[in-house]
């Protein structure tokens, strides 16, 4: 069913329930002024039987629940719901006015309905007056509630489009970054092998053919490259795409804690929910979160070490569910024996820029202090289950 004709539909089923609804109450409060009126009364006053009394007022129910039904079900066939608000009206009326004629009729042959021309006048004019209102009320009443379903259905397309451009950047970006990473890892580093290997071996021809210094400094020069493309250039491709991403999270975090200094101790223990879900292949952390998790405790750590003076860092993380199986929370904690903040709001200094991020995506983080006094970080990341993928 298209989107149009399901918001037909809706506003038709609207219509109809208020309309009923409509046309029910003022049936009841119909009968129920007829015996205020003395309708009753005047009929006890008769010597008719109580049956009979009971019949006529069942009858004036039924008389009007008759009139409202008509004219809700003939505005409903000559598509008042299809015109604008002017036809609307002039549509409604006139089935109301042509309804208000059998309905006088139907009252005047009970022995209780008076028979002057100002009561059967009052009367056929507060009957199409109700069938009038009571229809054109509830048709604005499906028509609020259709213009609000079409407002949500438009929200709900904006923000599809958003989030599948947000998508489509992110995809974009990683595959960049990616390729980015492999000129970097690869071509790059491959050159400058190959220069460093080019350099020393002049600096042997140097050093043969006794020409001084010039071999040892063309090794010096051979050493520079070398230490640029060990350290410049393989911090630089991690920084575009973390090594061990593509393994998945754990083994990217276990990568970035084994290149710490040898005198830092650092752990990594990741909890059992999330690994029952890593091997149930069910892919639990998709890259672009898992690229956020990684560089978030890649921050914490920088900072653990920078600035509280940290030589033990402990990462700690867990999958944690939600109502929607397919929809989880990472929840991960850095704590380290440093120094730790030193008031409640810490700064987060460059932490400051990995919160927007978490924040962007529906996450937290936060600073503050663990129970040893050290510093603790914590952020907690949504992230969503892609069933059948490859574990991360």
């Amino acid at each position: 069913m298209t989107t149009a004709a399901a918001g037909s539909r809706d506003l038709r089923r609207v219509t109809l329930v208020v309309g009923i609804t409509n046309t029910a109450l003022y049936a009841a409060l119909t009968a129920g002024a007829w015996a205020a009126w003395g309708g009753l009364q005047a009929e006890l006053t008769r010597e008719r039987s109580l049956a009979a009394v009971v019949a006529d007022g069942a009858l004036i129910l039924v008389i009007n629940l008759a009139f409202g039904f008509a004219v809700l079900a003939g505005a409903l066939a000559l598509g008042v719901l299809d015109r604008g608000w002017p036809a609307r009206v002039g549509v409604t009326a006139a089935v109301s006015a042509a309804a208000s004629v059998p309905r006088m009729v139907a009252l005047v042959s009970l022995g209780s309905t008076p028979t002057g021309v100002a009561y059967v006048t009052a009367t056929g004019a507060m009957g199409f007056l109700s069938g009038l209102v009571g229809v054109l009320a509830a048709v604005f009443a499906g028509t609020l509630v259709d213009r609000a379903r079409r407002e949500e259905q438009r929200r709900a397309a904006e923000a599809d489009r958003a989030r599948r451009a947000v998508d489509a950047l992110q995809d974009e970006e990683l595959r960049v970054r990616r390729m980015v990473f492999d000129q970097l890892h690869g071509t790059l580093q491959y050159h400058l092998v190959s220069v460093t290997a080019g350099l020393d071996r002049l600096a042997e021809d140097l050093d043969a053919a006794g020409a001084g210094d010039r071999g040892t400094e063309v090794r010096a020069w051979a050493e520079t490259l070398e230490e640029i493309r060990e350290q410049d250039v393989r911090s630089l491709s991690h920084a575009v795409f973390p090594s061990g991403a593509d393994l998945g999270t754990e083994e990217a975090i276990a990568l970035l804690l084994h290149r710490l200094p040898a005198q830092v101790s650092t752990s990594i223990e990741i909890g059992p929910v999330y690994r029952g879900l890593v091997e149930t292949g069910a892919a639990p952390m998709p890259m672009a979160e898992r690229l956020v998790v990684i560089y978030t405790v890649e921050e914490a750590v920088t900072n653990a070490l920078k600035h509280g003076r940290a030589h033990t860092v402990r990462v700690r993380a867990e999958a944690e569910p939600t109502a929607d199986p397919e929809h989880w929370v990472f929840a991960t904690v850095v704590d380290d024996d440093g120094t730790g903040p030193t008031r409640p709001d810490p700064p987060l200094h460059g932490l400051a820029r990995h919160r927007e991020r978490l924040e962007h995506r529906g996450g937290t983080l936060t600073l503050g202090t663990n129970p040893d006094g050290g510093g603790r970080l914590s952020f907690r990341l949504p992230f969503t289950v892609s069933p059948g993928a490859p574990p991360s």
